[in-house]
């Protein structure tokens, strides 16, 4: 019995009522999916950031919990009772459970109301046993009445009823007057070692089951439920001394594996049919299977089991939290076992290179821009920028002033003058920072800007996520002639990308800025060298969900410095509308990934600083035609680059701010060698300031992967 008398006729009324009345409830457990951390002590299941709970249950509730290894408790009992069979308890009773509360129990239950099992659930706490690094938890909760099995999902009862007959035990375990949760009952059927210290520890009584050899003497069979007809033992006996086997009555006969009859049984005691099988439920013999006739007046209970034969239960819910012990002896688990997590770390270091790439290619562009446009001397309009030369007082000048200083009232005659170009210098906010932070004169610079938008792919690989990622960025820059020949200047770059990692929510968004010092200087009429070096930061705030437990969420800010350096050989050549560039250019970063901590829950990692360093060579061509239109010039390109990657690994180390004694390493291994970019694209420049270039952009790497980058610049002057 699973409840006291008085709760036990209230409840079994109330079922009788509830469920010929057709009425049907829902019920949900909320439940963690997975936790993974030291558990050498009791740590909560709601750490994990889901805290247990039940729902749906308008009547008392029966929880019960089952750990495959280690130990499970609550520490809040208040209101609840105890349970036969669980926590040590061998009768139901309306106490509160206490001993549900011990530190050394592998399963535990108890009941009340919705609002008491949920303060408790609460308080729910797992410890493993040292040795097992992977654990499941199940719990179930069910309208008190009947015990659960979570192992087959089915319900078991006891109805007392003394001195009752085995067929009408039979007939009233499948009446519609024993219906319990929605399920047609019968006569228990005991298929397993599980299913059987179930019954007699759950249940405890001496009751009748199903099982029968009244149809054919010595061949025991279940009568109801999914095991009907089904022989579950063979009683042959030996002939003439000899102890050779002969045929039950004819009949093929096989036993099932688990059989459990008492010593001898069974046995047609002193002759009687005793064709009908019972269970003893206290006293040494508690568990062991005996033979009855079907009156037999030592038997004064029966015990109904449900499941198995279709139907929906109305109110039941179950969960299941898969554990990993990480200080568990046979543990092989590593943190980055955790695809979301590799890809989050590998994502930063790699959104560190593109940033350093980017900020590199969008000044050394604008030296090729300026050098196969063939402006030697100080330029007018480069990338749509503006140059300052007080002795000019040409047409782009004037007109750009007029636009500046008269707002486009071209009716207003007005005569440049050192004194209006001064003006109009010094208040560009570019204009004012360099004058202010370096002592620059803009009046002898000429300033540049360029804008781009950006998309690319990282294809997903063996424990790696797919990555996709946009961004923008605007470069404002200042250079001048120097020697003739000498190009030097400075950009100052910001950025922002968006770096999507899988499917699940892990993300990286990036605020970036650099600033950086260049120069190109000829060499020969058709030679020439460019190089810079620069300082960038970027500011990283991530998203990163638990790939095992997707509700789980956790987050970070993460600081970067970097500083870079690039140098460039180029050999120009010109012929008639066409211009070819042959170049080499070899690359370096490094990049100092400061450490941080995650938020969340139990799950949140610590991650120590880490050193990045990104070294490449590469050589390349470039082919650019030039063709003039109504207002400017129209110069189609095409680039084919072949890199060669030198960059070393990198080591990521973590632990759980939960065990920071556990330490965790990840190698971030270069997956290519060399890789080929071809790129298409044209210039478009306008004779009334606009530069626009547009290309489309594919890397090829030896690994089988690739990129696809679509970039759009733009630049005016300002």
């Amino acid at each position: 019995m699973k409840m006291t008398k008085l709760k036990f006729y209230l409840v079994h009324f109330f079922l009788i009522f509830f469920f010929s009345s057709n009425t049907v409830f829902s019920a949900s457990f909320n439940f963690p999916s997975s936790l993974t951390t030291n558990t050498s002590d009791f740590v909560l299941l709601s750490e994990t950031g889901t805290t247990p709970s039940v729902s749906g249950f308008s009547t008392d509730v029966l929880i019960t919990i089952r750990a495959t290894a280690g130990f499970v408790k609550i520490t809040t009992v208040s209101g609840l009772e105890q349970i036969n069979g669980y926590c040590g308890y061998t009768a139901d009773s309306s106490s509160e459970p206490s001993n549900c509360a011990d530190d050394n129990r592998s399963e535990i239950g108890f009941e009340g109301t919705q609002s008491e099992v949920n303060a408790a659930l609460a308080t729910l706490s797992f410890k493993g046993d040292g040795s097992t690094s992977s654990v499941s938890i199940t719990a179930s909760a069910t309208p008190t009445g009947a015990a659960y099995n979570s192992e087959n999902g089915h319900y078991y009862r006891a109805v007392s009823a003394t001195d009752i007959r085995w067929d009408d035990a039979r007939a009233a375990a499948k009446s519609e007057a024993q219906k319990f949760n929605g399920l047609t009952g019968y006569l228990v059927n005991i298929t397993t070692a599980q299913e059987n210290d179930f019954v007699a520890n759950k249940v405890s009584v001496n009751a009748w089951t199903g099982g029968s050899d009244s149809g054919t003497e010595r061949v025991w069979r279940w009568m109801d439920g999914p095991e009907a007809d089904q022989t579950y033992t063979c009683q042959k006996f030996g002939t003439g001394g000899t102890g050779e086997e002969s045929p039950i009555n004819g009949v093929v006969c096989t036993e099932q594996s688990y059989l459990n009859w008492d010593f001898g049984e069974p046995n047609q005691f002193n002759g009687t049919q005793e064709d009908y099988m019972h269970v003893y439920g206290t006293g040494v013999r508690k568990g062991s299977w005996n033979d009855y006739t079907i009156n037999n007046t030592n038997v004064d209970a029966y015990i109904i089991e449900y499941g198995g034969m279709g139907g929906t239960a109305t109110v039941q819910g179950t969960a299941t939290i898969s554990i990993t012990s990480t200080e568990a002896s046979d543990s092989t688990y590593t943190a980055f076992d955790d695809k979301e997590l590799v890809g989050i770390v590998e994502g930063q270091s790699e959104g560190s290179k593109r940033f350093i790439y980017n900020s590199t290619n969008a000044v050394l562009e604008r030296i090729e821009w300026h050098r196969t446009t063939k402006k030697n001397d100080n330029i007018k309009f480069k990338d749509i920028g503006i140059s300052i030369d007080l002795k000019e007082n040409t047409y782009p000048y004037a007109k750009l002033l007029d636009s500046y200083l008269l707002r486009g009232n071209i009716e207003k005659k007005h005569i440049i003058s050192e004194k209006n170009i001064e003006k109009f210098v010094n208040e560009l906010p570019l204009s004012n920072y360099l004058k202010n932070e370096f002592g620059l004169l803009p009046q002898e610079w000429k300033i540049w800007s360029s804008g781009y938008f950006k998309k690319g792919k990282i294809k997903a690989r063996v424990n790696k996520k797919k990555e996709d990622f946009d961004s923008n960025a605007l470069t404002i820059g200042m250079d001048k002639i120097i020697d003739e020949n000498k190009l030097v200047g400075f950009a100052l770059r910001k950025e922002y990308e968006k770096n999507d990692i899988g499917k699940s929510g892990t993300e990286i968004k990036s605020h970036s800025t650099s600033i950086t010092a260049y120069s190109s200087t000829y060499q020969s009429h058709s030679f020439f060298i460019d190089g810079l070096v620069g300082y960038g930061r970027i500011s990283n705030s991530l998203i990163r969900i638990e790939e095992a437990n997707t509700s789980n969420s956790l987050t970070g800010k993460r600081d970067i410095n970097q500083f870079f350096g690039s140098i460039k050989f180029n050999k120009l050549t010109n012929k008639d509308k066409f211009t070819s560039l042959l170049f080499g250019r070899g690359d370096f970063g490094f990049s100092i990934l400061e450490g941080f901590t995650e938020s969340g829950n139990i799950q949140a990692l610590k991650f120590e600083e880490q050193m990045l360093q990104n070294r490449s060579i590469s050589i390349g061509s470039l082919l650019k035609y030039k063709k003039k239109i109504n207002r400017g010039h129209f110069l189609p390109y095409g680039r084919l680059e072949f890199f060669e990657n030198f960059s070393p690994h990198s080591t990521v180390k973590a632990a759980y701010v939960s065990s920071p004694d556990t330490k965790y390493n990840h190698i971030i291994k270069e997956k290519y060698d060399n890789s080929i970019k071809l790129e298409i694209g044209f210039d478009l420049n306008l004779i009334d300031s606009w530069y626009i270039s547009t290309s489309l952009r594919r890397l090829y790497r030896n690994t089988g992967n690739f990129e696809n980058e679509l970039a759009i610049k733009a630049s005016k002057p300002f």
